[in-house]
């Protein structure tokens, strides 16, 4: 008979050992997630960011109907930071030399309660009180920034078509960005612009 340096109860224990640990591996969910490491040339070979396609592509189908369905400008008062709004505004002076116009908010007291940009638009405002712009939709703050200057020029273009011609005294409908700024008046950055009290 030839000699077995196992012993058989210890074949059972070994057997059983492997089969619980099998059962235990097959029943457990790894804790990470395998994926294809992109490289680093297909990474860098993308088209650029085109931020006109971007503002053009969003400014209809979400930027006007959200101004639209804005809070009205008395509700903002006191807004620390930039957020949608609507209202009906009285022109008090225009200000070609900075493209603003003083604006008297109805209810109306003759006093200014805000300046409306008409020519080139600098700033954040816009893009910032948009809540389906974030930055997480962009690669980088480079692209984030050129979005808000998109956005800003299809606004100025807005105010440019509305305004021309526009004297002191005109009643006019605006729906916008409100930036409230650090001092002084707040600032509308216009998307809907129209002459007259009816909202288009």
């Amino acid at each position: 008979m030839a000699w077995n340096p196992v012993p058989a109860r210890a074949k059972a224990c070994t057997a059983g050992t492997f089969a619980v640990l099998a059962l235990t591996l097959s029943a457990c969910r790894m804790p990470w997630t395998i994926r294809a490491i992109e490289s680093q040339e297909s990474a860098s070979t993308g088209a650029p960011f085109d931020a006109a396609k971007f503002a053009a592509a969003i400014w209809d189908s979400q930027v006007v109907p959200a101004a639209s369905a804005a809070p009205e400008f008395a509700w903002a008062r006191g807004a620390r930071g930039p957020m949608l709004v609507k209202g009906t505004g009285r022109v008090l002076e225009i200000d070609r030399s900075r493209n603003r116009l003083l604006l008297d908010v109805a209810p109306f007291d003759g006093k200014p309660d805000a300046e409306l940009a008409t020519g080139q638009i600098h700033g954040t405002a816009l893009r910032d009180s948009l809540p389906f712009v974030q930055f997480s939709q962009f690669v980088n703050q480079v692209d984030f920034a050129y979005a808000a200057n998109a956005l800003d020029d299809r606004a100025a273009a807005a105010a440019s078509a509305a305004l021309a011609g526009v004297t002191t005294g005109r009643l006019l409908f605006f729906a916008g960005a409100l930036d409230p700024g650090s001092g002084g008046l707040p600032e509308i950055v216009p998307v809907i612009l129209s002459r007259g009290a009816a909202r288009p």
